[in-house]
C-alpha cells in the first residue's frame, strides 16, 4: 500500500513519521533566536540535558531523592521540566502541512507545546492559554536556558557523557565559538 492509497488521516500520520529530526545546532539557534523564552507564554525555558547532568552530579555527591530530570519530563520526577523544558514547536503543525523551516519553528515550553499539539494556529489562538508572563523589569537578558551549566558539567566529566550528550556538547561548542 502506498501513501496515496491511505485514508487522509493515516496518510498524514505516515508522512509525519518520516519527518527527520532537527539538527541540534539548528535547535540551539532557534532557542537563542527566541531568547530561550516560550513563544506562547513567554516563560523562560530550560535546556533539559543540563538538568540530566546536574542530577547525575548531585547523585554522585551522595544526594538522593532528587526530582530534577526524567527523560519524559514527568511532573513527579522532574516538575520543572514538566512545565518548562525547552522544545521546538511548529507554528503551523507539520501534520497540517507546516514546513520544517526555521521561519515555522518557535521555542516553546513543554506545557504549551503539549497543549497546542497539532492545532491550527487559528484554533490555538482561540483557546484559553496559560497567562503570558511579563517581568516587572522586562524580559530576561542573558538567559541561556542553563546551556552553559550543561557545557560546564559535560566538560567536567566527559567520560560519563552519552553519545546524545556529546552531540549536544559539540553543537553548543560550535554555537558559542561563532558568538565569540
Amino acid at each position: 500500500m502506498s501513501l496515496v492509497d491511505l485514508p487522509l488521516g493515516l496518510e498524514q500520520a505516515a508522512v509525519a513519521r518520516k519527518r527527520k529530526s532537527l539538527p541540534k545546532v539548528v535547535q540551539l539557534s532557534i532557542f537563542q533566536r527566541d531568547n530561550w523564552l516560550c513563544h506562547w507564554c513567554k516563560r523562560p525555558v530550560i535546556f533539559s540535558p543540563a538538568f540530566k547532568l546536574l542530577e547525575s552530579e548531585l547523585r554522585g555527591a551522595g544526594f538522593t531523592n532528587l526530582a530534577y530530570y526524567h527523560p519524559n519530563g514527568t511532573r513527579r520526577d522532574s516538575p520543572l521540566l514538566d512545565e518548562l523544558a525547552a522544545c521546538i514547536d511548529h507554528v503551523q503543525a507539520f501534520s497540517a502541512g507546516g514546513t520544517c523551516s526555521e521561519e515555522n519553528f518557535r521555542t516553546a515550553c513543554w506545557k504549551c507545546n503539549l497543549r497546542k499539539n497539532d492545532a491550527p494556529l487559528k484554533t490555538w489562538e482561540q483557546r484559553e492559554k496559560r497567562s503570558p508572563v511579563k517581568g516587572k523589569y522586562g524580559e530576561p537578558k542573558n538567559w541561556d536556558g542553563m546551556a552553559a551549566l550543561f557545557m560546564f558539567l559535560a566538560e567536567r566529566n566527559p567520560s560519563q557523557l552519552t553519545a546524545y550528550d556529546k552531540d549536544w556538547l559539540k553543537a553548543l561548542r560550535s554555537l558559542y565559538a561563532e558568538a565569540c
